[in-house]
């Protein structure tokens, strides 16, 4: 193998010595480690002094000698070249250049593979040829610098003359395309698939590089193994020093990476990740995008929100709740067809827009969506029943900008569940003029705790079987500077909206048991104050430390005060409501459930809640004597509630008939325009102590 391995070099010397003196610059003898590294073993005075490098400066470049002295794509080929002849024969034979402080080199390499200690080395002569000519002025030093720069950028550059034909690429333009220089060159744009839609922007007589000297943009393609890509790139016109068109350059950038990582995260941003539906900025943007387009023809916008959505997931569980909107979202999907768009707007709320939709057809198709709310889904092996609520605007009759229409179908879904959910609402303008005197309520029921504009006023409540007096329902009142008196119905439901029914039921609560200790002073009794306790009320979390610390400041004892509790509390009650109301049980006063009948389940409260006392709601007894319907079911509620040691209220009395009948079927206490109506309290003590006279 020695014998065989010095005869190649023998070979190799004899090459050498034979390229001709004048030619001959200078010779070094080498190890190769790999296509980057090299090992020096011999450098002659004359190759030294050519090439500007001494023996120590090439050994300093061992780590990258061609990248600081060898053109990157020059590299490449040199490197195949070699693997090429030595699949062929024991030795190769390459020429390439070297730039060089003493100026660019032609090289003649020789050379032969060895392995030592398991490694492919390569060694050989590296003989110093004819110079490149040097740069003799600033001008082309200029150039040559400028060609230096061109081609060892990261971008990409071409040079395409009037006609389309390319003239020249730098290596990234194959990095970046996979072409390299020889297949592009001379062929036209339009036969190039990485290039051809090039053509159109160079040549086309509408683009802007037709009117101006210049273009940028975005553009994709395909590299030459057909994988796509992105590209950003800057196209300017060049002219000759007599203002005559010669050629376009253009300089790009792959920007695939950049785009995909944007398309992700514009994917995350338009969907929502639950139901992989689009989100509200995404459905919004469509919205946009069909006001801009001008359309003439009419579209409508549903927003469909599921009702009591939150008590599925405090009973069943926030995973079962998620899996049923999943099953949800592909129900409304399938039901949309081809004309419409869906996307989930909140955790329960979602918003469908139809396409060439007239207001009659959005109505058939909200119609359409509460039967199939209606159909039980099935998840987690069980069957759950749901209903929706839903809004409907229509444009452009409802709005011709997508924020008015928003705010109308908005407007249209919030009276759909104010009527008692499970239906659909269209948007009028009945419904902007309610939500305009909602904002008016709201920003003076703020001013009206602060300026004593609200009051309390107090309805006694009698025990029908002596007449006695025995207590009073608190109910406020408020006075407005201008408007006069607004009704409880008109501002009791913006005050749970916003929130300020939290520190006006404090307030109330506070007014109402300083009166009834002013009146136990006066020797009216320990009468029992009856005060009205809203649900929001109890996301309030220092409602029990509150009402604790008011009766203690007021001196007044825990019993004389009844809180009557709605249904929809009761209904929606979770274990921290539950908890609060044992609490409240606790502290001594007593629960009532107000306007008992006219829900659908309020026989189970009365066993699942601490409840004393039961009001029949006023509907069944308006109409005594003259409906026996409701005559039948007075009659029982109050025997059901006595059977169960709970005491009842009827309220709403105006008549002796219906007084008789109540005491008839020993109906605790009453309370009604027949008594009295609700008294100032300014005049309260003034008019009370005639009821403590009553036997």
């Amino acid at each position: 193998m020695k014998s065989q391995t010095d005869a190649v070099s023998r070979v190799m010397a004899e090459v050498v010595t034979q390229v001709p003196v004048p030619s001959r610059l200078g010779m070094l003898r080498f190890e190769r480690l790999n296509e980057a590294s090299w090992a020096l073993l011999f450098l002659d005075a004359d190759c030294e002094r050519e090439l500007g490098l001494s023996a120590s400066d090439l050994c300093s470049l061992t780590d990258a000698p061609y990248a600081s002295l060898m053109e990157p794509e020059a590299r490449y080929r040199l490197h195949e070249d070699i693997q090429r002849q030595l699949l062929a024969k024991s030795c190769y034979r390459v020429q390439y250049h070297l730039h060089t402080p003493g100026g660019c080199r032609q090289l003649l390499e020789l050379g032969e593979p060895f392995r030592m200690n398991g490694r492919q080395l390569l060694r050989g002569y590296l003989v110093v040829c004819e110079p490149a000519p040097r740069p003799a002025t600033a001008p082309d030093r200029d150039q040559y610098l400028f060609q230096r720069a061109v081609e060892q950028s990261s971008s990409a550059f071409m040079l395409v003359d009037r006609e389309g034909l390319v003239e020249y690429v730098n290596p990234s333009f194959t990095a970046i395309t996979l072409y390299s220089a020889e297949e592009v060159r001379g062929k036209r744009l339009a036969e190039l698939p990485a290039l051809e839609n090039l053509s159109d922007i160079l040549f086309d007589a509408n683009s802007r590089l037709a009117e101006h000297n210049s273009w940028q943009g975005e553009f994709r393609s395909r590299r030459k193994n057909l994988e796509p890509y992105w590209g950003q790139l800057s196209i300017s016109k060049v002219y000759n020093d007599d203002g005559e068109l010669t050629h376009y350059i253009g300089i790009y950038e792959d920007i695939t990476e950049h785009k995909l990582a944007q398309q992700r995260m514009e994917r995350l941003a338009y969907t929502d990740n639950l139901t992989r539906l689009g989100n509200r900025p995404a459905f919004i943007h469509q919205l946009e995008q069909r006001f801009a387009n001008g359309a003439s023809r009419p579209f409508s916008l549903l927003l469909v929100d599921i009702d009591n959505f939150k008590r599925i997931n405090d009973s069943l569980g926030h995973q079962t709740g998620d899996k049923l909107l999943v099953s949800l979202a592909k129900r409304l999907r399938n039901s949309l067809g081809t004309n419409g768009s869906l996307a989930r707007f909140a955790s329960n709320e979602f918003a469908v827009l139809l396409d060439d939709t007239d207001l009659i057809a959005g109505q058939a198709f909200a119609a359409q969506i509460l039967r199939m709310l209606d159909k039980p889904l099935f998840v987690d092996n069980q069957l759950i029943s749901i209903t929706g609520s839903v809004g409907l605007a229509c444009a452009p009759q409802h709005g011709q900008d997508p924020q008015t229409l928003m705010k109308h179908a908005g407007l249209a879904l919030h009276k759909a569940k104010a009527n008692g959910k499970h239906q659909a609402q269209v948007f009028t303008e009945e419904l902007n003029a309610e939500a305009h005197y909602k904002l008016f309520i709201e920003n003076n029921l703020r001013r009206a705790l602060t300026q004593n504009e609200l009051e309390v006023c107090y309805q006694p409540k009698l025990c029908l079987r002596t007449g006695q007096l025995i207590g009073l329902e608190a109910l406020l009142r408020w006075s407005h500077p201008e408007r006069g008196l607004i009704s409880p119905e008109q501002f009791i439901g913006v005050a749970e909206e916003t929130g300020l029914i939290i520190p006006i039921g404090k307030w109330v609560v506070r007014q109402a048991c300083r009166m009834l200790r002013k009146l136990g002073e006066l020797g009216l009794g320990e009468l029992q104050v009856a005060i009205n306790l809203s649900p929001k009320q109890f996301s309030d979390p220092d409602l029990i430390g509150s009402i604790a610390s008011i009766l203690h400041e007021e001196r007044l004892p825990a019993h004389q005060l009844e809180l009557e509790l709605t249904e929809s509390l009761l209904l929606d009650a979770t274990e921290d409501t539950r908890h609060q109301l044992d609490r409240l049980k606790g502290l001594g006063l007593t629960l009532a459930m107000d306007d008992f009948g006219t829900g659908y389940s309020s026989l189970s409260y009365l066993k699942k809640f601490p409840i004393d006392v039961i009001k029949i709601d006023r509907s069944f007894i308006k109409d005594i004597p003259a409906s026996q319907d409701d005559m039948e079911i007075t009659s029982a509620v109050i025997a059901m509630a006595h059977n169960l040691k709970l005491r009842v209220v009827a309220e709403g009395i105006e008549t002796t008939e219906q007084l008789a009948f109540l005491r008839r079927h020993r109906c605790d206490i009453g309370q009604g325009y027949l008594f009295d109506r609700p008294i100032p309290s300014l005049d309260l003590l003034d008019r009370l102590p005639r009821y403590s006279r009553r036997a």
